[in-house]
């Protein structure tokens, strides 16, 4: 939130062990309650160990923008084929402890479904008398609803409530003086 009470937040996605730019939501301009509505697609290499790294920003035209709050959803939370919906609680930063994580930052609502790729499992044979083709099917990634293998994650980002909380407890003013801005806080 800035000094007078609004925030121009947007949502930057990224997985872990991937190399990948982050991918970004539109920005809401002066909203607390923004509504994004947005759906971004990842490729999995493995669930069992990614985890979708959701962080709340607040634009900023000069400067760095301030991060608002961030969440860590873990792959391995999800059913494949099935989707879930998560009301996150937004933290500081992910050190549990972090006395400003006991801050109120707000919540962010994502919605998110793991499909894994299908890989068609070809035999081959060399039968008597000429090649021909030996096809065992289609192997899935598993038959009881776990996650394993490579796949596609789908995130769609609903919203976010109260950003950065009812007080904003770090204000801040930009100050231009003859040419020369600085940030006071």
């Amino acid at each position: 939130m800035d000094i007078l009470g609004t925030s121009d937040p947007y949502v930057k996605l990224n997985l872990t062990a991937d190399k990948l730019p982050a991918k970004k939501t539109t920005i809401k301009k002066r909203n607390l309650n923004p509504e994004w509505n947005e759906k971004f697609k990842f490729v999995v290499k493995d669930p069992q160990s990614q985890v979708l790294k959701v962080q709340v920003f607040g634009w900023d035209k000069v400067g760095a923008h301030d991060r608002l709050g961030m969440q860590l959803v873990p792959l391995k939370l999800l059913t494949q084929s099935e989707t879930k919906e998560f009301t996150l609680d937004l933290l500081k930063d992910t050190n549990i402890s972090n006395p400003q994580d006991q801050k109120e930052r707000g919540k962010t609502v994502v919605e998110l479904t793991y499909v894994p790729f299908m890989q068609d499992s070809c035999k081959f044979d060399v039968p008597v008398g000429g090649y021909g083709r030996k096809e065992s099917g289609i192997d899935r990634s598993s038959d009881d609803g776990n996650l394993s293998g490579s796949g596609l994650l789908s995130v769609m980002v609903h919203g976010a409530e109260d950003v950065e909380g009812e007080h904003h407890t770090n204000p801040y003013a930009f100050i231009l003086f003859r040419g020369e801005g600085r940030k006071q806080r």
